[in-house]
C-alpha cells in the first residue's frame, strides 16, 4: 500500500512533464489527437454508411408480375404458393386497375396522359414483403430464382441493385477504418514512447537514484504510464471536441447524420488512454 508521501510524488511527476517540457508534450497531442480525428471521421462515414444501409433494407421487396390471359382461379392459386417460400414475410395482390391507380398518382400533374391509353397495359402481380433476415442479395436471390421458373410468372422486379452497392460501399468504409485505425495505433504508441523515452532519458539519474535507494519498478514506472496515459486522454478528448464543434458549426447542414453518442465518446477516448499507456510501457524497456 503506498503512502500518502508516494502518492503525492506519483500524482506530482505524472504532470511534471507538461510544465518541463511544454512544446515537446504540446507536439505529441496535437499529432495524436490529429490522427484521431482522422479516425473518428471515418468511423462516423462507416456508422452512416451502417445506418443508411439499415434504412435501405427495409425498403426492400419483390414485385412479381404474371403474363396476361390467366384464368382469376390461376392467379389466386399462387398466393400459397409465395407466402410458403422461406424468407417472404407477406404477399399481397395487386390488380391491373389498382398499378394504373398508383402509377397515376406517381404521376401527379402529369397523370393526364394516361387518359390518352385504350386500355389499360398494366399486368397483375404480387408484391411481396419479406422478412428482415432475407432483405439482403443471396437471399432475394433465392427467391427469385425460384419463382422465375414458374410458368405463370412473366417478370421478377427488385429494388436490390444500389443496396448491393451500398453494402460494398459500406464494407470498403469498414476496412478503411480498420486499416487506418491500425496506422493511427502504432503511430500514436511510436509517439508517445518517444516522448516518454526523453522524459525517461533525461531522468536518467534520478532512476537510478531510486533503484539504489530501494525503489520498485512499479513505483518507478508508474508517472510515466500516467504521463502516456494523460497524454492520450487529451488527444481524444481534443479529437472528440473538435468533432463537437464540427457538429454544432454544421449541425443545420447535416440533418440525419448520425454522430458518436456519449457511449462511444466515452470508449473512443478510452481507447485513446488504453493507446497512450502501450506507448508509455514500450518505452520503457530500455531503462526497466
Amino acid at each position: 500500500m503506498l503512502r500518502a508521501a508516494q502518492l503525492r510524488y506519483l500524482v506530482r511527476e505524472s504532470f511534471a512533464g507538461f510544465s518541463r517540457r511544454k512544446l515537446t508534450t504540446g507536439v505529441t497531442i496535437l499529432i495524436m489527437s490529429s490522427s484521431l480525428l482522422v479516425l473518428a471521421i471515418l468511423t462516423l462515414a462507416t456508422l452512416n454508411m451502417g445506418n443508411l444501409l439499415g434504412q435501405a433494407r427495409e425498403g426492400i421487396d419483390i414485385r412479381v408480375f404474371l403474363h396476361d390471359g390467366l384464368a382469376p382461379g390461376q392467379e389466386a392459386a399462387l398466393q400459397p404458393r409465395l407466402v410458403v417460400i422461406p424468407g417472404v414475410k407477406q404477399v399481397n395482390w395487386i390488380s391491373p386497375e389498382t398499378a394504373l391507380n398508383e402509377f397515376r398518382t406517381s404521376l401527379g400533374e402529369d397523370a393526364g396522359i394516361l387518359d390518352l391509353l385504350e386500355s389499360n397495359p398494366l399486368p397483375a402481380s404480387y408484391h411481396l414483403t419479406l422478412t428482415p433476415g432475407a432483405r439482403n442479395l443471396d437471399s432475394v436471390r433465392a427467391i427469385q430464382a425460384e419463382i422465375a421458373a414458374w410458368d405463370e410468372v412473366a417478370e421478377i422486379v427488385y429494388s436490390q441493385g444500389w443496396v448491393d452497392s451500398l453494402e460494398r460501399w459500406t464494407f470498403r468504409f469498414r476496412m478503411a477504418s480498420l486499416i487506418v485505425g491500425l496506422i493511427v495505433f502504432v503511430a500514436a504508441v511510436f509517439v508517445i514512447s518517444n516522448t516518454v523515452k526523453l522524459t525517461m532519458a533525461a531522468s536518467a539519474r534520478v532512476i537510478q537514484i531510486q533503484k539504489l535507494v530501494g525503489a520498485t519498478n512499479f513505483f518507478i514506472r508508474m508517472p510515466y504510464l500516467a504521463e502516456g496515459m494523460i497524454q492520450g486522454f487529451l488527444a481524444g478528448a481534443l479529437a472528440m471536441g473538435l468533432i463537437l464543434a464540427g457538429r454544432t458549426v454544421l449541425g443545420d447542414r447535416l440533418g440525419g447524420v448520425v454522430f458518436f453518442d456519449p457511449a462511444q465518446m466515452a470508449g473512443f477516448i478510452g481507447f485513446c488512454v488504453v493507446l497512450g499507456l502501450v506507448g508509455a510501457w514500450s518505452a520503457m524497456r530500455k531503462y526497466l
